[in-house]
């Protein structure tokens, strides 16, 4: 690849959304249908909108490997234990995923315009929706920016740092250790990723974007490796978020 790279951008430099309900795959579309009945015995008129992203919104989610991605937009406040405890349950009939993921957005908050580079960035961009009203005609397309880039890092810092401290007690499962290693590869991208002139949607893209902007680096390498790792130790992740902080944070 040559740089900019201005992967995941259209002729006019605009970011691609790379979601759509069409790209969803049959296997998938009966857990999705029985979160929404979920969401919807939960919240009631409290809920607004729900939408997909990440492999599953993508097309390219593998049975037994992937998670299912939400972001769901509220009308208020809502309390969600009695969601978790419904959702462990649904996932014990659906081995095809292994986990859900909800994002959840109170409605004025979405539709603030102080909040037009996170909220309505992530809804035009990398959201599609699958029930209720669609917020996405709301938003303008956007290019690569600095406060996307930002508002998408803004907690980056905090989830490290909580992350050490799971890690110090021995309570991080392999599970949430290969999230962290996907979140640190994204937060890495995200700084460099307005020079590339790109919004890559996959951790492989960022990767390999990574690699362009910081040929040879030993710290982006031992990132790449910890993706392909059956299990990461608590010793090795430690270290490794210890140089990321140096370098990214």
């Amino acid at each position: 690849m040559q740089l900019p790279t201005r992967l995941g951008t259209d002729e006019a430099g605009y970011i691609i959304n790379q979601t759509s309900r069409i790209h969803i795959q049959v296997m998938f579309r009966p857990v999705i249908e029985e979160v929404i009945d979920l969401l919807k015995k939960q919240f009631g008129e409290v809920l607004h909108s729900v939408y997909v992203y990440g492999s599953i919104g993508r097309g390219t989610a593998v049975a037994g490997k992937s998670d299912l991605d939400l972001t769901v937009i509220v009308r208020e406040t809502v309390h969600i234990d009695a969601l978790r405890e419904e959702t462990e349950d649904l996932l014990e009939r659906h081995p095809e995923i292994i986990k859900v993921d909800y994002d959840i957005g109170i409605l004025d908050t979405v539709l603030s315009p102080e909040n037009l580079y996170e909220w309505g960035f992530w809804i035009r961009h990398v959201c599609s929706c699958i029930d209720g009203f669609d917020l996405s005609d709301q938003f303008p397309d956007m290019k690569p920016d600095v406060r996307i880039s930002r508002a998408l890092n803004r907690n980056l810092s905090v989830q490290l740092r909580m992350a050490n401290e799971k890690l110090e007690a021995g309570e991080m499962t392999q599970m949430e250790k290969r999230s962290l290693v996907k979140r640190m590869i994204r937060g890495a991208y995200l700084h460099v990723n307005v020079k590339d002139q790109s919004f890559a949607s996959t951790i492989e893209d960022s990767l390999s974007i990574l690699r362009l902007y910081f040929p040879e680096n030993i710290l982006i390498e031992d990132l790449a490796k910890s993706t392909d790792k059956m299990e990461l130790s608590d010793e090795w992740l430690r270290e490794l978020l210890h140089r990321y902080a140096l370098t990214f944070v």
